[in-house]
């Protein structure tokens, strides 16, 4: 059972990260619209958290157990304060960086680093921890960062076509950056939770 709710739980995250980045782009829309260019930095934006907070996660995987907990309950609480300041304030963030930045490809490089770059950043670095857990379990390296990164790629694909058919033509963007919100403060509790039980690292 418990082996059922932490695969769910990373399919969940997979959800939250590729519906977030669907979700961001129509936040995004009425300031810059959605042209080619919009769509470059969107994309980059999101593949750049995703590659540092693999990384981010690799490392908080090595630590001892309490500077791991502490890290993992930090990165959480980084990611949905972060999430939560996208969900309540993104709108007028975005009006004052439109009228900040008079060249539009600089306003759209601050509005997506500053909005998108940190949540996603800190979700992915749950990745490598969720290999670990695996790998702690008995589950060989290549097999466990296989299983974890084809589950999380399931949630992707499941993120963009929940978002792209069902929720956006029918949910305003605000009412569902706050669903996305609810969701990662459950779903990180519950992940948090589950990985403090891997014993700690022989290299720590």
């Amino acid at each position: 059972m418990s082996l059922i709710v932490f695969h769910t739980l990373v399919i969940v995250l997979g959800i939250l990260s590729m519906g977030f980045q669907l979700l961001a782009s129509r936040l995004l829309n009425p300031h810059f619209g959605s042209s080619i260019i919009v769509w470059a930095w969107l994309i980059s934006t999101f593949l750049l958290a995703f590659s540092l907070g693999s990384m981010l996660g690799g490392w908080i995987s090595c630590q001892p157990r309490p500077r791991r907990s502490r890290l993992q309950v930090a990165a959480a609480v980084l990611g949905v304060l972060t999430l939560a300041f996208t969900a309540f304030f993104g709108r007028a963030a975005l009006d004052q960086i439109e009228i900040a930045f008079i060249d539009p490809g600089t306003g759209l490089l601050v509005s997506c680093l500053g909005l998108f770059f940190v949540p996603v950043t800190m979700l992915s670095s749950f990745g490598p921890q969720c290999v670990q857990y695996l790998a702690a379990r008995g589950t060989t390296p290549g097999a466990a960062s296989g299983l974890i990164y084809g589950i999380s790629t399931v949630g992707n694909i499941a993120g963009v076509m929940l978002t792209a058919f069902a929720l956006i033509p029918h949910f305003p963007v605000s009412s569902l950056l706050y669903l996305w919100l609810a969701v990662a403060v459950l779903s990180l509790g519950g992940l948090i939770a589950i990985l403090r039980t891997v014993p700690e690292s022989p290299s720590s």
